[in-house]
């Protein structure tokens, strides 16, 4: 029975994170009434400073202003090192420091022991600690760390929502109604702590909570679902949303034999699991229309993930318990390049038509250069920008050296030669001097652009996108290693045209340099692994119908040659 109103106790919260996770659960918190403080650094901090936290959900949507929250500690101040005698120098210079009565973690798993650390100064001797991350291995290792420190009390907890970052401070919330936290002691009957917190959930709109006096099994039957769902939706791809997962009889047996492993590892150590649950679980995806897992969505992004966490544990657990566990084993290998990108572990060619979305050319990036006078609506030089300005084409615009450029009938056309930047990785507002980090190797690229087309509209200061960004319009060479090119500032860029030399441009009088066209390019949109950064050209030409076009670096091998051909457009099949 849920308590009157009146009865139940204020407490001060505080989250760790303002993500899909801790920003639903905490505005609910709030909305209730509850004194909720967060750790956040950076884009999230900034939002959470100006306007609050926001929940756009299934369940109702609410505003939380920043004038009805706590202390917003920026976590960027604070070291993830457990060393006491650093965290009790940052406990005397942090302002905002209170004995906090829960602690909530809503962090990614691997990340889980670092935020524990930062979270130190703010636990006293009656502060619970509520994990909510995926996965079951890293329990032991919380408890042994909140025990180490004297103070404080670690609970089980894990939760079910699907949510995401819409922007900084915004979440979006979309399946599992109501979104509910599982929690409970881990050993031993509930204290009398522990059953405020379900007096509290049971009154916040939105959402619920399940205090277990057995919280493992119900924690481990969430494990095994968000792991089986992870595995075959991760593999599958996007459009193997949890609904068609459990509709598609193909794709439900092999979930099915996802968690058959995963339930038999549970049991091998004593853990109960009602065959109901899994039942239940398959109406659960039936009706959650469009969900998909965040471990699932941060694999297809390119941003390292839990999977190690979910499926690597299930492997390492069923190797020592004795449990097979092929299913498992095998999806999670399929998923291991991914992750290992993701990380940096591991380095592999890119190819850029294959894995990119998107190619950003800047305009006017050398010293010296202007847009044409007669066909600007606001003439502009070089050497006038403060920072890169930029057109994007979608991948599909590319196409490989050898091809044929199709010029659309009556269209004039120009050529340009440029170095062209490929992203590593999953990237946003990255630093001018930690820009290099995320290149992953380079490319000749021939930017075709229909002189017509561009010059129209930009005499009324239109887009360039119909003269840039049409299929075919940008050939490129082949995946150069970063380990090729010694300084890409200094580099010599020739072209010609029927064999004939037309230009030697040199990237050495770039107004923008590659560090900086990376952080301004990244600040205005993510970066993906695979796409490509034009560094711009230093001249153009005219070419006609029939011309054969190519771009190399000079002193380096042939192979990277990019060449193309322009012949008519074909006509439409319409």
């Amino acid at each position: 029975m849920a308590a009157p109103l009146e009865d139940v106790p204020k407490l001060r919260w505080l989250i760790f994170g303002c993500g899909g996770v801790g920003g639903y659960f905490g505005a609910r918190l709030a909305q209730q009434g509850q004194e909720v403080n967060f750790m956040a650094r950076n884009q999230a901090l900034a939002a959470l400073q100006k306007h609050g936290v926001r929940i756009r959900s299934i369940c109702g949507d609410v505003t939380v202003p920043p004038e009805k929250l706590g202390a917003l500690i920026d976590t960027g101040r604070l070291g993830k090192k457990s060393d006491s005698s650093e965290q009790e120098a940052k406990r005397a210079k942090t302002t905002d420091i209170f004995e906090a009565d829960v602690i909530m973690l809503g962090c990614k798993a691997w990340e889980a022991e670092g935020c524990l650390a930062m979270c130190r100064p703010w636990c006293g001797p009656g502060t619970l600690v509520l994990p909510l991350q995926n996965g079951v291995e890293g329990f032991d290792k919380i408890k042994s760390i909140v025990s180490s420190w004297g103070v404080g009390r670690a609970l089980a907890g894990c939760c079910n929502i699907v949510s995401a970052i819409q922007e900084p401070g915004m979440i979006r919330h979309w399946a599992a109604d109501p979104p509910y936290i599982t929690f409970g002691e881990f050993e031993g009957a509930s204290i009398a702590k522990t059953k405020m917190l379900q007096a509290i959930f049971d009154k916040c709109p939105g959402m619920a909570g399940h205090l277990e006096e057995e919280a493992m099994p119900k924690i481990w039957e969430k494990f095994a679902f968000i792991t089986s769902t992870t595995a075959v939706g991760a593999v599958s791809g996007p459009s193997a949303t949890q609904d068609i997962i459990g509709s598609s009889p193909e794709l439900q047996q092999l979930w099915r034999s996802a968690m058959h492993e995963i339930i038999a590892l549970a049991r091998s150590q004593g853990l109960k699991y009602e065959d109901a649950w899994l039942e239940n679980r398959i109406n659960m995806l039936k009706q959650a229309v469009g969900a998909t897992t965040s471990c699932s969505r941060d694999l297809w992004a390119g941003k390292p993930s839990e999977v190690d966490d979910l499926l690597g544990s299930v492997v390492r657990m069923g190797k020592e318990k004795g449990v097979p566990t092929p299913v498992i084993g095998t999806l999670y290998t399929t998923l291991l390049t991914r992750e290992r990108l993701a990380r940096s572990e591991l380095s592999l060619p890119i190819y850029p038509l294959l894995e990119g979305q998107k190619i950003l050319g800047t305009i006017c990036n050398h010293r010296g250069q202007q847009l044409p006078e007669f066909a600007t609506l606001v003439q502009k030089k070089a050497d006038q920008y403060l920072r890169p300005e930029w057109y994007v084409c979608p991948m599909s615009s590319g196409m490989p050296s050898g091809g044929q450029v199709e010029v659309p009938p009556g269209v004039e056309m120009i050529w340009e030669v440029e170095l062209g930047v490929i992203i590593s990785k999953t990237c946003s507002q990255v630093p001018k001097e930690k820009a290099m980090e995320y290149v992953g190797g380079y490319c000749v690229v021939l930017d075709m652009t229909g002189k017509s087309l561009g010059f129209e509209s930009m005499k009324h200061g239109l887009s360039w996108t119909r003269n840039k960004c049409q299929a075919s319009f940008k050939p490129m060479g082949m995946f150069i290693k970063p380990s090729e090119i010694s300084d890409p500032h200094a580099l010599t860029l020739i072209c010609k045209v029927n064999d004939k030399q037309v230009t030697r441009d040199t990237t050495s009088i770039m107004k923008f340099t590659i560090p900086e066209q990376i952080a301004d390019a990244s600040e205005m949109t993510p970066l993906k692994r695979g796409d490509i950064l034009l560094t711009g050209a230093g001249s153009l030409g005219p070419l006609e119908i029939g011309d054969t076009v190519e771009g190399f670096i000079e002193g380096m091998d042939p192979r990277y040659t990019v060449k193309a051909k322009l012949v008519p457009a074909k006509a439409s099949s319409q």
